[in-house]
């Protein structure tokens, strides 16, 4: 059975429950805040603030005391935020 290239725009329609299958098949390690902030070029904080309280959110994975996220999660905090429209439009027009 061949595997087909998936394109751009099926890569958008990738969901969180798909990730999970994937992180799961391949094996992958999860990340922690610092290494999604320095994958992002953000502090932790902001990692921490959009994991449990800021929209949008990056989704988590807790375990124990402990969140953990990943790497596909990650890539698709990042894909939305390309596709989001402004949250508010100003009051202030010019």
């Amino acid at each position: 059975m061949a595997t087909m290239p998936v394109s751009e725009s099926a890569s958008a329609t990738v969901t969180s429950a798909d990730c999970s299958l994937q992180t799961l098949s391949r094996g992958e390690r999860l990340l922690n805040a610092r290494e999604v902030a320095a994958k992002l070029g953000v502090s932790e904080r902001f990692v921490r603030d959009h994991t449990t309280r800021r929209l949008p959110r990056i989704p988590g994975v807790r375990l124990g005391k402990l969140i953990r996220y990943r790497s596909c999660d990650v890539d698709l905090f990042m894909a939305e935020l390309r596709t989001q429209a402004p949250s508010h439009r100003s009051s202030h027009r010019v």
